[in-house]
């Protein structure tokens, strides 16, 4: 796998099994068949790029970025904390098929925007949990667009991307762009950090890309519940894994999420792998646990994504 963005995956196993439907691929993963891995690979050239692999897996973890970026995310300006709800960030969803859309799928897909949408701004306004912070974001539904393409709905990185992205995107570094397609490989998601995408000429690559069917009312099991574009919209606003770095000090560069050594999957109650205090941050957005598992931002994270907004989107 060649990648430059951070991807959210979760690749099939001999216990998972993958059901093609005519206009929709989806991949239904079994719950057993998913385990926490250290294992990831990725090649990381403009982007930072973050792999979730099956267990197994040979690979070994890459660096999250190169070090010409690393002071630059590790350290990023210390802006005064925007107001919870201040922030409305225009929201397109970009549908991609192999077929033209019948008007029972388009009702279909709507009704699941909607509820995704939903699903979005309880995550981001701390609805979710009794211990989950608010953010100073909230999203709105701008536009949808209908496209029939063979090659953007089996996307897959590289050329048919960037194509694909220079002909859709709408709107600045202030507009989330959410592509929903058909995904190989049982990669659930991925988005780009914003500096590479949003500095340096190359803003068309900008958004999320993710399988349709994770959002609430899909057919991807313990994944359909919307905390796909959640997650992978954390990594949109500079959020990191919280298993980054492992053990070690820095972490994900957020002070109230507990170190993790590795991503977990399924939902492990009680789950500790570094020594330092607090359990694994299982329920956390930017784990790797089912979507029923996880159920909040800290008040680091919601500073950290203000940080970024200031720092590379606020002023488009």
């Amino acid at each position: 796998m060649h990648t430059s963005w951070t991807q959210r995956l979760a690749l099939l196993t001999g216990g998972a099994a993958m059901v093609v439907a005519s206009g929709a691929a989806s991949v239904v993963p079994a719950a057993s068949a998913l385990a926490a891995s250290p294992a990831v690979q990725a090649c990381a050239e403009e982007a930072p790029t973050e792999a979730r692999l099956a267990r197994g897996s040979s690979a070994k973890d890459p660096e999250l970025y190169g070090s010409t970026d690393a002071k630059m995310y590790e350290g990023m300006k210390n802006s005064k904390r925007l107001p919870n709800g201040s922030v409305t960030v225009p929201t397109v969803f970009h549908m991609l098929s192999d077929h033209a859309f019948s008007a029972a799928e388009k009702a279909r897909w709507q009704k699941m925007i909607a509820a995704q949408m939903v699903v979005l701004n309880d995550s981001y306004s701390g609805k979710t949990a009794k211990d989950a912070s608010d953010t100073p974001f909230r999203f709105k539904l701008t536009g949808t667009t209908w496209t029939v393409n063979s090659a953007w709905y089996n996307i897959e990185p590289g050329k048919p991307e960037k194509a694909m992205k220079k002909a859709l995107k709408v709107g600045d570094a202030r507009t989330l762009n959410v592509y929903a397609a058909n995904i190989a490989d049982g990669v659930l998601g991925w988005s780009y950090f914003p500096k590479k995408v949003t500095t340096n000429g190359r803003d068309f690559m900008d958004g999320v890309v993710m399988i349709g069917e994770t959002m609430p009312g899909g057919n991807l099991g313990d994944y359909s519940e919307g905390d796909t574009l959640t997650h992978e919209t954390g990594h949109w606003l500079a959020l990191e894994h919280t298993f980054e770095n492992g053990c070690k000090k820095k972490g994900d560069h957020v002070d109230d999420t507990p170190a993790e050594a590795v991503a977990q999957y399924n939902c492990p109650d009680g789950a500790d792998t570094c020594s330092a205090p607090g359990l694994d941050p299982i329920h956390n957005f930017m784990d790797y646990t089912q979507d029923s598992c996880m159920n909040m931002f800290t008040p680091g994270q919601a500073k950290r994504m203000s940080d970024a907004w200031v720092a590379f989107r606020a002023n488009g």
